[in-house]
């Protein structure tokens, strides 16, 4: 995944959960923890799967290719 696409994806996750948040859908203790484990999974290696994934999906809806 390129540095442009992952910054929107990141954008668009931040403006998504501060929406939530916002409405009341989550509290923001939620968001704390989930924050947290994120940076958990990351830690120990867990989130490559997921990124792997993300850039698949990303790249299928796009038609680019690397």
């Amino acid at each position: 995944m390129s540095n442009g696409t992952a910054l929107i994806l990141i954008a668009f996750l931040a403006l998504a959960t501060f929406l939530l948040v916002r409405s009341g859908e989550l509290r923001f203790w939620q968001v704390l923890l989930v924050g947290v484990l994120a940076i958990y999974l990351d830690r120990i290696g867990w989130t490559d799967p997921i990124v792997y994934a993300v850039t698949w999906i990303v790249q299928g809806l796009t038609h680019t290719t690397t």
